[in-house]
């Protein structure tokens, strides 16, 4: 096969592998590990993609992804092999490969196990490659012989030879922990000029939907202001203003029949930054909107998304005050836009929720279905936001906020990540 489809690029290191991202490369490398990962596709049948760890004696650990099925299940964990033609791709700091529909996998050592009863000359010379190959193939094997890396520190449970157990190293940053500063005044909050956590307190005045703005004439503009609509007995679509489909854990919205606002993406994100499988779990979420605060000293604007809001609101769900209110307004043109599971399985976005994309959307459904509930959480919420939305007669909260200097007020700047009830 290598032969019919030729050499993309030279025969490089692992540890020259950032020099020649975008580019085809050939690697000869050890495989620690291969892992399968399967994915369910909406119009029926499935992906079966491989993720293997592989080293070599200029770097002990680098990821590849193979697509292929047949070449993934030629993959063996102890094996040495050659693979040919492999883009190298970059996704944020993390550098991977990527075997194609033009890469091949050629086996060249099998299991490792034989280098204990073959010389490693022998097993050089048995290998049909050419002489660049056999270099990097010996350095290899030494790398193996000398850093201790065996069959046996791959076998099953129940093998009679010892397992060795090796830690393999993160190929991904960890969030930074930041020490929250603590402010005594929004003004203070507002001369910030580093990104960092801020904590401090101060009165709730309005909540702003943006998310709105492009679909209201101008003679409705005052619908994006929350507490001028509180005390409007007939004003329904509170609920479908406030409530959309979307990840409830990144709070980004995935419904695709609303105009979008400059607070909400202008494509769902392909993968959640929240997970840590990456794949978003839709739910009914609270639309991200902003929220406007002030002090003696300063007013400003809160960037809130659904976990934020959720704390805002009591910790009730907008699935909870959703399904509260269509038990109790029925359809009444209520309808929060839900997303076809199935377009977000097919490009890898969303969490499994079962054997099918059908789980999926049956989950979906049953979450729009009135839900007899023996508390009106619907009713509950608008309480908490008539409460939460008296300007200048309310108390001051205590807030937790990120703050990113990359950004303005009106679009992000001071996000919302918690809110207490401060005890004197």
């Amino acid at each position: 096969m290598s032969s019919v489809v030729g050499w993309y690029g030279p025969l490089i290191d692992l540890s020259s592998v950032a020099l020649h991202i975008g580019d085809f490369v050939q690697l000869l490398v050890f495989v620690h590990r291969s892992t399968p990962v399967q994915f369910k596709l909406w119009k029926g049948g499935e992906v079966i993609r491989r993720d293997i760890q592989v080293g070599d004696d200029s770097r002990p650990y680098f990821p590849i992804s193979i697509w292929q099925k047949q070449m993934a299940s030629m993959v063996v964990p102890g094996d040495i092999v050659l693979l040919q033609n492999v883009k190298l791709t970059k996704y944020g700091d993390v550098v991977e490969g990527r075997m194609i529909h033009c890469s091949t996998l050629l086996p060249l050592i099998h299991h490792h196990n034989s280098l204990a009863s073959k010389g490693m000359d022998e097993l050089v010379e048995a290998c049909r490659i050419g002489t660049t190959t056999k270099e990097k193939l010996t350095k290899v094997i030494k790398w193996l012989q000398r850093t201790g890396f065996t069959f046996c520190s791959i076998q099953p449970q129940g093998h009679p030879y010892p397992q060795k157990k090796i830690h393999l190293k993160r190929n991904w940053k960890l969030p930074e922990k930041r020490e929250s500063k603590n402010c005594i005044s929004l003004l203070e909050v507002s001369h910030l000029t580093d990104s960092c956590k801020a904590v401090f307190h101060a009165c709730v005045g309005e909540i702003f939907l943006p998310s709105i703005s492009t679909t209201l004439s101008e003679s409705d503009k005052e619908r994006m202001f929350i507490s001028r609509r509180l005390f409007k007995t007939r004003d329904t679509s509170l609920v479908t203003d406030l409530i959309c489909t979307g990840c409830k854990l990144c709070g980004s919205p995935l419904d695709t029949q609303h105009d979008r606002s400059r607070l909400e993406n202008e494509a769902a994100p392909l993968y959640c930054s929240k997970s840590v499988n990456r794949l978003h779990v839709v739910d009914f979420i609270y639309r991200p909107f902003m929220l406007y605060i002030w002090d003696e000293s300063e007013y400003t604007l809160l960037l809130v998304k659904n976990k934020a809001a959720e704390l805002l609101f009591g910790n009730i769900t907008a699935e909870r005050v959703y399904s509260s209110f269509r038990e109790r307004h029925g359809d009444q043109n209520v309808d929060p836009d839900p997303v076809d599971a199935s377009l977000l399985k097919r490009y890898g976005m969303l969490e499994d929720l079962g054997c099918c994309t059908s789980a999926a959307n049956s989950s979906l459904k049953l979450k729009s279905k009135p839900i007899v509930n023996t508390v009106n959480f619907y009713l509950i919420w608008l309480i908490l936001l008539r409460a939460l939305l008296q300007e200048r007669k309310n108390s001051p909260l205590k807030f937790e906020v990120s703050v990113n200097t990359g950004l303005d007020k009106e679009n992000g700047r001071f996000e919302m990540e918690s809110v207490w009830i401060p005890f004197p």
